[in-house]
């Protein structure tokens, strides 16, 4: 039996075709659409832990489980030790820190970085590359959805601003709807290569801008929307922190911000000593947090009201982690 299961589920190898056929009536109650799909998952995933989180972060999965699925969070969890750091040259040297990482990623596998799929890295990109850029048309469907619910409609003529474009796997679709998107990047091969697919596409209503200081998003052109996903969690806390303060100050009257960030992590923290003396300098893809209330803080200062706020999915639901996405809209004088 037990030799059996390793050759089904190949180890750290593809698994069996016969094994994505059973993931399919495992989790998601059915068949597969046609054997296809089965080949393209067992070419595309490496032993049964990723092809377990193959199935259980799909949309169709996620979605099936409904009401038998429970909260990450119990409401008893403690308080995090998250230390604040406002220092202008600190938070500086955090960012060029990020930079750095992410300018290697976008160097060696720049769409892998963008979406952590096994689909998505150099020697399989070709094949999945459609679905990749196909991809972000979720993403904007998600804020078109929350307006809709709101009784909010965005303005054809207006301007977005996108945090961490990357390769413009959204970019590409919210160009679509407004008049001009700021397309901004820490990552100048990443944007590099978010020019060639947007220009290749015919889209001409995008400036693509390097984010080189946290400074630079007050130098950006008024802007209707501000919109960022599976970006801000990159950043430790403090960058967190400044890019929402200038983000929400550079929005227009009844302006809308649309953004997602992790907002609780069991046994999470973060001081400054430390993550100078342990990280800085390492290309890893960090994974942070910055608390609900730091977010509703910077945005009563700047006179953002809360319009919604939910629960999502795009660091997995895990139990004791929560990402949220928030809408919100800027207060007009009165």
């Amino acid at each position: 039996m037990t030799r059996w299961l390793a050759s089904m589920f190949g180890g750290g190898n593809p698994p069996a075709e016969e094994a994505v056929v059973w993931a399919y009536r495992l989790f998601l109650n059915r068949e597969p659409e046609n054997r296809a799909v089965v080949e393209r998952t067992a070419a595309n995933v490496r032993g049964w832990k990723e092809l377990r989180a193959h199935f259980v972060g799909s949309a169709e999965y996620l979605q099936s489980a409904g009401g038998t699925s429970r909260p990450s969070l119990t409401g008893h969890e403690p308080p995090m030790a998250i230390e604040r750091v406002e220092e202008a040259a600190t938070v500086s040297r955090l960012l060029e820190h990020v930079a750095k990482a992410w300018t290697h990623m976008g160097d060696v596998e720049p769409h892998f970085s963008v979406l952590t799929d096994p689909r998505y890295k150099p020697d399989k990109l070709e094949a999945n590359l459609e679905e990749f850029h196909a991809s972000g048309q979720h993403d904007l469907a998600r804020l078109q959805s929350a307006l809709a619910r709101n009784g909010i409609t965005l303005a054809k003529d207006s301007v977005a601003f996108e945090l961490g474009c990357g390769v413009g796997r959204i970019t590409h679709w919210l160009a679509r709807e407004v008049d001009r998107v700021v397309a901004v990047d820490v990552s100048a091969n990443h944007l590099a290569l978010a020019r060639r697919h947007l220009e290749a596409g015919g889209a001409n209503n995008i400036e693509f801008v390097q984010l080189k200081h946290v400074d630079d998003i007050r130098r950006l052109p008024a802007y209707d929307l501000f919109f960022s996903v599976i970006v801000l969690q990159h950043n430790p806390p403090p960058v967190i922190a400044a890019i929402l303060e200038r983000a929400f100050a550079g929005l227009r009257e009844g302006g809308i911000a649309w953004f997602q960030v992790p907002t609780y992590r069991a046994g999470y923290r973060f001081d400054l000593a430390s993550y100078l003396a342990d990280q800085v300098g390492n290309n890893d893809m960090e994974m942070h947090v910055l608390p609900q209330r730091e977010v509703m803080r910077l945005a009563s200062a700047h006179d953002c009201e809360l319009v919604e706020v939910i629960e999502d999915t795009y660091t997995g639901m895990r139990v004791g982690e929560m990402s949220n996405t928030f809408l919100l809209r800027k207060r007009k004088a009165t």
